[in-house]
Parts: C-alpha cells; structure tokens; sequence
C-alpha cells in the first residue's frame, strides 16, 4: 500500500481538514465578538450545586492536566506519540462540534453557573438551534476527561485477557464493552452530578435512568459513548496485538522521521473528530423522538 493511501495518511488528512474548519468557526465567532461570557442571572441555584460546581471545576481541570502531563511522560519514555495521546489530542480538538447535539431540540444542558461562553453554534453550516444558548467549561472538557473511560476498558481488557489468556480479542472486546455499559452511567453520573451536564429530554418506552430528574441519563448516552468513543480505541488496541502498530498509525514508518509525530497526532484529532461527530448526530437524531422534561433554572437556556 502506498503511502497516500496508508490509514495515518487517511487520518491525518481529515484531522488537518478538521483543523482548519474549526479555526475558520472560531475566528467568525471572534470576530463577531460572540467570544464572551453569556451574562449572568435569570436563574437560581442551591448553595449546594454551586459548591459541587467548583468541586466539578477544578476537578476536572486538575484531571485535564494529570493527564496531558502523564501522556507527555509516557510519550517520552516509549520515544513516540503513543494512541492515547493521540486519542487524547483528538478529544481536545473535538468540542467544537458540540452545538450539533442541540440541532433540532435543546437536548444537551450546560450549567449556567458553570464557566460559559455564548454558543458559537450559529457558525456552524447547517445548524439550525435556539439561541440564545451557552458552551460550559464542564461540558467541553467532559471530552479530554473521557479518555478515563477509555483507560478503565482498556484496563477491563487487560485483565481478562490475563486471567483469559485464550480469549479471542473479539470477544475480550465484546465482554470489556459490556462491562463498559455497566461502568458508563455511573461515570457519567458522577460527571453530571459535579455540575457536568444535564439531558433536558427523556427517551419514551423507560429508556431513561431517573427519568424526569435533572441528572436524568437517557440510555442513547451510554450507548454512544461506549459506541463511538470506547470501542473504536478498544478495538484498535486488542486487534494490533503485542509490537504491531494500531490501524490508526499504519503507515507512520514510511513517514519522514520529523513528521511522525505530527502526523500520529493528527490521525488522532482526525479519528476523535469522526468519532465526536457520530456521538452529536445519534444525540441530536434520539432528540426527535424524545419527550421535554421540567429543568431546575440553572439548567435552562438562556432567554435573553
């Protein structure tokens, strides 16, 4: 296979693509000056959901950081762009997209007490939601601190294949993604209750977690997250097996020895950016069959 048409290539290629789009969004937003904090009141909140805020904030910024820095490590000690950092880069290049979930109908909830920005959604092609609306600090770095779902599968996938040692990896893949849908509504709950988010609408037929309660969890989430997020990477890591390279970064050896780096990352931004994408049109296609709940103000959408 030529080196054009290799998967990091392929990836790369479409994480530049990314790149830029979201460079061109962002300098309009600027531009416009919508790049400022959505301003405060129309809204209450207890004392104690502001507090579990701050504690949601700094815990997912220190947690943002322990990361960058441990994949900085390990990315060092191996001598190259390891797949987590990569998925890592990707996630953080990844958020942008986040205003699609809110394409038909207000079906992802920022906290207004939460750091916020007035949405950059209208410089989006195609989207077609009610503004005003916020993006919350909470809510956008939910996607870097993902990767901790994706070291607890990859950890699940590890010991069943020590104490399952003639497990296929597909099936080690399908037993860790069911033990994932286990695990993701209560990361996802933690998440939430520390002020993350809200999902303002419920799925019919009991689909829903605590349907009607504000850290409702509708279970289109867990689908989607363990879906496009975790089984993507899982499946990657459990397929290259021992010494072989992941598919995202077939073809890196042939690339020149200062362009590796660069290009393993941006397969990562390519790859997270397709995945990202997926999760936002599932999200905002189940908000056409879903119902409205009553929100606490907080969770609301802006009015003015």
């Amino acid at each position: 296979m030529g080196l054009r048409r290799s998967a990091i290539v392929r990836w790369a290629a479409f994480g530049l693509a990314c790149l830029v789009f979201q460079a061109v969004v962002f300098a309009r937003w600027i531009i416009a000056g919508d790049a400022h904090a959505h301003s405060s009141g129309g809204y209450t909140i207890p004392h104690a959901m502001k507090i579990a805020t701050h504690i949601g904030q700094a815990t997912a910024g220190l947690l943002f950081l322990a990361l960058a820095a441990g994949l900085w490590w390990e990315c060092r000690a191996q001598g190259r762009v390891t797949l987590k950092t990569a998925v890592f880069t990707g996630f953080c290049f990844s958020f942008w997209s986040n205003p699609y979930v809110s394409q038909f109908h207000y079906a992802a909830a920022n906290n207004r007490y939460d750091l916020n920005v007035a949405t950059w959604g209208p410089y989006l092609p195609g989207w077609r939601g009610d503004i005003p609306a916020i993006e919350s600090f909470l809510m956008e770095i939910a996607y870097p601190v993902m990767l901790v779902w994706i070291f607890i599968a990859l950890a699940v996938a590890r010991l069943l294949a020590l104490h399952r040692p003639h497990w296929s990896p597909r099936r080690t893949l399908a037993a860790t993604t069911l033990v994932m849908l286990v695990c993701e509504p209560i990361l996802t709950g933690a998440y939430q209750r520390l002020g993350g988010f809200a999902y303002p609408r419920a799925l019919p037929g009991s689909l829903t977690l605590f349907e009607g309660q504000w850290y409702q969890l509708p279970i289109n989430s867990t689908l989607s997250v363990v879906g496009f997020f975790i089984v993507p990477v899982l499946a990657m890591a459990l397929h290259a097996g021992e010494g072989r390279e992941v598919h995202l970064f077939r073809g890196s050896p042939q690339l020149p020895r200062r362009a590796r780096p660069w290009g393993r990352l941006l397969a990562g931004v390519g790859l997270m950016n397709a995945c990202t994408l997926g999760f936002q049109i599932t999200m905002a296609l189940a908000s056409l069959i879903s119902h409205p709940i009553d929100l606490p103000s907080w969770w609301d959408r802006p009015t003015s």
